[in-house]
């Protein structure tokens, strides 16, 4: 492949692009659109977590929005993009300077990126002498979807998979004062049954003792996600400040992810100046069994074929805890402290657990504090008969009004377990193996350009199960965001990862063995977005990644690039957008991730890897003032292959096709 000559000629139309908007930058000026900043970090990641999640509590506080000048910490802490800093120093201003009045005023507190990422999610209305009591009214929403492949799965037309080339995505959710429902029901392709999963949840949100009940599906996060992290919204990478796991610790769960949840009943009590939460869980979970013990807790959450209809549901998963926290508040320190004592069943014992049946116990401390501007949290856990402890620590503080920082340790035990996880890590989130120390920075250079930096050094107790010597690697990633004008703006990134992985090799004499191969990878990004009109927006992107592999008998690489053109038009209430794509990777050591638009609550991240182009349209109209349609349509065209994929989801085609239908009613 040659690599530099290819990518080269595409620069020379990013490039001429780019010349293009900065000569009619000088002629004309577009408002930003503050969705622009979320869509941004969204395209930062590289696997995502619990996305889907985080999209439909947005959705929530974009309907709801929390009135800024009445809000306290509390409630304007349930937007993620805000710190514990931010919210305290919105309140401290309201006290000082009187009620905010605009987003530009906000600003003028919190910098101006934070601030064009929360502003979707808060009202400014001004404060009356006299409010008038409002009358609580039913609101709402309902998300329907389908989606289908172009050609059918191998599976499908075998009849290996028992259903049929769609999937189906029914979402109603319903709010009436303090009292919500929702409800799920989804099957995916391939499965025989329209509701082949199905989750209902009921929430109460009270002012008095009871502050949130819910009966049904719910997620709990605790702490930072040592035991209970059932809701963190991104990995590791994603958002340099974004350590602390973030957002309610008791939610209803509406996601369609079929696993990461609970089903029960949950409360918290507000008795101040604590906090007591307790819940309880019986769930059915898809695990494969072997010689009576549970060796993997299946997470697809597909049913598709007979063995993957035979192990649903098979194993029962029983737990119940409480937690207490203490709120604090003196001169300039502020805070909460607490610990969380919970138990854990399976009706099938777990090898992580070595097989013991019974219950098995939990618990930690953990402290969040806020001193001055300085943010210090923490989390200690232990699980295991021989209190195996994982703990982190962090702190976050500005260095300036303008610059943020956050520097964490971690030191996660080799056989800590707790299935309930949602640690902030590097190769996982199930806060085992591994320790690490990490710094994350975010300024304000200029008032047009934004910086966002960390660099994580990592080690692993234990490489794999197939090499149990320690193994250690470091990680480093920078993000410039330019805005030259509100017509043009400019993002760059670049990354730099060294890391071991295990694997096979071969003797002399072919018997196999296992050991590091430290890999080394390389990775640069530049993304051109033009206002050109109100209508009309284009963006360009350009990205390279380098793969070195350092093998025993030679070093291996691999090298990758990949362009992009898309255009979005928006006029009244048609919005269309499109994007044309071309790649080409060595292998998949060098693959390029890739976040593409999709249906609203939908998120999609592209793996591409091979030779080829790729194309998408996106199409939605809001038919009323409250009703959305979508359709999407999406295409590759492969030159390095006659078929796509493997297996069952082989199709026999070098140019896979996917179409999606979708509304949205909002009540």
């Amino acid at each position: 492949m040659s690599l530099i000559p290819s990518f080269l000629r595409q620069l020379n139309v990013a490039a001429l692009f780019f010349l293009i908007l900065c000569y009619v930058s000088f002629l004309s000026a577009c408002p930003v659109n503050a969705d622009d900043d979320i869509q941004a970090l969204f395209d930062q990641s590289d696997m995502p977590g619990d996305i889907e999640q985080l999209l439909l509590e947005l959705e929530q506080l974009k309907q709801r929005k929390i009135p800024v000048n009445t809000a306290t910490e509390e409630d304007l802490l349930l937007i993620p993009f805000l710190s514990a800093d931010d919210a305290r120093s919105i309140i401290a201003f309201r006290e000082a300077e009187g009620q905010l009045r605009s987003a530009e005023q906000l600003e003028t507190i919190i910098g101006a990126e934070t601030a064009r990422r929360v502003t979707p999610f808060l009202s400014f209305e001004p404060l009356m002498l006299k409010k008038p009591e409002k009358k609580a009214r039913i609101s709402g929403s309902w998300y329907g979807r389908y989606f289908s492949e172009i050609p059918e799965r191998k599976g499908i037309l075998s009849g290996k998979y028992r259903g049929d080339n769609y999937k189906l995505y029914n979402r109603l959710s319903i709010g009436y004062g303090g009292i919500s429902f929702s409800g799920v029901m989804e099957n995916d392709i391939g499965e025989p049954e329209i509701d082949d999963f199905t989750s209902f949840s009921m929430a109460y949100d009270g002012s008095g003792s009871v502050e949130r009940f819910i009966i049904g599906n719910y997620a709990v996060n605790l702490g930072q996600g040592l035991l209970f992290g059932q809701s963190r919204y991104f990995s590791k990478g994603v958002d340099p400040l974004g350590v602390k796991l973030a957002g309610r610790r008791l939610k209803a769960y509406a996601s369609s992810a079929e696993n990461g949840f609970m089903q029960g009943a949950a409360a918290a009590f507000n008795l101040e100046p604590f906090t007591f939460t307790a819940f309880y869980s019986s769930n059915k979970v898809d695990a494969s069994v072997k010689d009576g013990v549970v060796t993997t807790i299946r997470t697809s959450g597909y049913h598709r074929t007979d063995s993957e209809i035979e192990h649903k549901d098979n194993v029962t998963e029983k737990v119940a805890g409480v937690n207490l926290l203490y709120t604090f508040g003196s001169g300039m320190a502020s805070g909460t402290v607490g610990g969380t004592w919970a138990r854990y069943d399976y009706s099938v014992p777990l090898e992580d657990t070595g097989g013991e049946p019974g219950w098995h116990d939990m618990g930690s401390v953990e402290a969040d504090l806020l001193i001055g501007k300085v943010n210090v949290f923490a989390e200690a856990a232990l699980t295991g008969k021989e209190h195996n402890v994982s703990w982190i620590g962090g702190v976050g503080f500005p260095l300036t009004p303008d610059i943020r920082t956050v520097m964490v340790v971690r030191d996660y035990h080799n056989i800590f377990f707790s299935p309930f996880a949602g640690a902030f890590a590097e190769r996982a989130d199930d806060a085992a193996n591994e320790e690490g120390y990490y710094i994350g920075l975010e300024a304000d250079i200029l008032k047009n350009l934004h910086v966002g930096a960390y660099y994580d050094i990592f080690r692993f107790p234990e490489l794999s199960s197939r090499y149990r010597l320690p193994s250690t690697g470091d990680e480093s990633k920078i993000f410039l965001t330019w805005k030259q004008s509100p017509l043009l703006t400019a993002e760059l990134l670049f990354q730099n990862q060294y890391k071991e992985e295990a694997k096979k090799l071969f003797d002399g004499s072919g018997l196999e063995y296992y050991m590091p191969v430290p890999f080394t990878s390389n990775r640069a990004r530049l993304d051109l977005i033009g206002k050109v009109s109100r209508m009309l927006t284009l963006k360009t992107r350009g990205e390279i990644k380098f793969v070195e592999g350092e093998y025993p008998d030679g070093d291996e690489r691999s090298n990758g690039w990949l362009f992009y053109q898309q255009a979005v038009l928006k006029k009244g209430p048609v919005a269309f957008k499109a994007r044309y794509t071309q790649f080409d990777t060595d292998d998949y050591d060098s693959a390029i991730y890739v976040y593409e638009d999709d249906l609203p609550l939908v998120f999609t991240l592209k793996s591409y890897y091979g030779e080829g182009r790729a194309f998408f349209a996106l199409l939605s109209y809001d038919l009323l003032k409250n009703f959305e349609l979508t359709a999407r349509y999406a295409k590759t065209w492969y030159d390095d292959r006659d078929t796509y994929s493997s297996g069952n989801d082989e199709r026999d085609t070098s140019a896979p096709a996917s179409y999606h239908l979708g509304c949205a009613l909002r009540f």
